[in-house]
């Protein structure tokens, strides 16, 4: 085995049933699967023990204090046994050959590169795909996060399957009583010192949930502004498109105010 799927859960004891059946369907198994529940108050963990004692897979459960998707990350990548690392959300799900194909193209992965990347698909309720920003341009791109978005316009949910080693050289900060942080701020990094190799077969499928992060970001720089403002601080170091910087800019600044007024109420 030489993948951690890593899966960071929440109140999400429904969807977490579709990826269960996704993993125990893979055609090769060549994982473990390391589910860190961020304090549910549902029948998560009843669920994934029903999981285990089914014995489809290896599976790793650990129960934490409820503190956000990014500490849980870095409390995987501290138990993760395996070669490469990646993060699947509890609402989203793999095709059946996922495993096999990630199989495939690490075996041709350069050993000093960061790992690899496929595509996401969304999908819709009735399981139909969304056919949008559905290709990397080219079957095998060697490149870095910033340069596939801002230069080369590849936009979009990326899967990302990153050596454990590296993510453990560039952990997520932690901040008090903050829950989130982007986690483009890690990737970016690592893509700073490190090649991607980007493969254009979708494997992943996903759908936005009304509370999921991303319908939510007004919420979330309200409720995290240290972390936002750290964010957008470094990406205006960058060499990226101007309007986009100054879209950053009111951002950084929308996420010092809501830090000093969160500092006030405090």
């Amino acid at each position: 085995m030489m993948i951690t799927v890593f899966t960071p859960t929440y109140n999400r004891e429904q969807t977490l049933r579709r990826l269960y059946k996704s993993l125990k369907n893979q055609t090769v198994k060549n994982f473990e699967w390391i589910v860190v529940d961020d304090g549910s108050s549902d029948g998560t963990e009843k669920l994934i023990k029903e999981f285990i004692d089914e014995d489809e897979i290896p599976i790793l459960y650990k129960r934490v204090k409820n503190g956000g998707k990014m500490r849980a990350i870095n409390i995987g990548v501290s138990l993760a046994e395996k070669e490469f690392f990646f993060i699947v959300d509890s609402d989203d799900y793999l095709s059946e050959k996922a495993m096999e194909t990630i199989e495939e193209e690490i075996v041709t992965l350069p050993d000093d590169y960061a790992g690899i990347v496929f595509r996401k698909v969304e999908v819709f309720d009735n399981g139909e795909s969304v056919r949008k920003n559905e290709t990397f341009g080219g079957a095998q791109i060697d490149s870095n996060p910033l340069d596939i978005f801002y230069n080369k316009k590849i936009l979009g949910d990326k899967a990302e399957i990153v050596k454990t080693s590296i993510m453990r050289e560039y952990p997520f900060p932690e901040i008090e009583n903050e829950k989130f942080i982007p986690e483009g701020y890690i990737w970016n990094q690592i893509g700073e010192n490190y090649i991607f190799r980007y493969i254009d077969k979708g494997i992943y499928y996903y759908q936005y949930l009304d509370d999921g992060y991303t319908r939510k970001f007004n919420e979330i720089i309200k409720n995290n502004p240290k972390g936002l403002k750290l964010y957008y601080q470094y990406m205006l170091r960058k060499k990226i498109p101007i309007k986009n910087k100054v879209k950053f800019l009111i951002r950084f600044f929308q996420s010092m105010y809501y830090d000093w007024k969160k500092e006030k109420e405090n």
